[in-house]
């Protein structure tokens, strides 16, 4: 089964040691001109281009540090109440 050049790509640039390649390292990798990576790349909402990198978007960690603080407070309030 082979999967949509857009997604390959996504993969392929997430795969990465820093999650982030050259245009025509990516456009080597997925068999695609060139020209055709920048097109692929808009296609995918977690990618983004600055200069002549593709890289993937990182991922906030702000959801889970407001979780955190929040069960820590419940439960240093509720200790504190007996």
């Amino acid at each position: 089964m082979n999967l949509p050049k857009h997604v390959e790509l996504s993969q392929t640039v997430k795969a990465c040691k820093n999650k982030a390649m050259t245009i025509d390292e990516a456009a080597v990798y997925i068999s695609v001109p060139k020209s055709f990576v920048p097109v692929l790349a808009d296609k995918c909402p977690d990618l983004i281009i600055e200069a002549n990198v593709v890289m993937a978007k990182r991922e906030s960690n702000g959801p889970v540090i407001f979780t955190l603080l929040a069960f820590i407070g419940i439960v240093v309030i509720a200790g504190l109440m007996q």
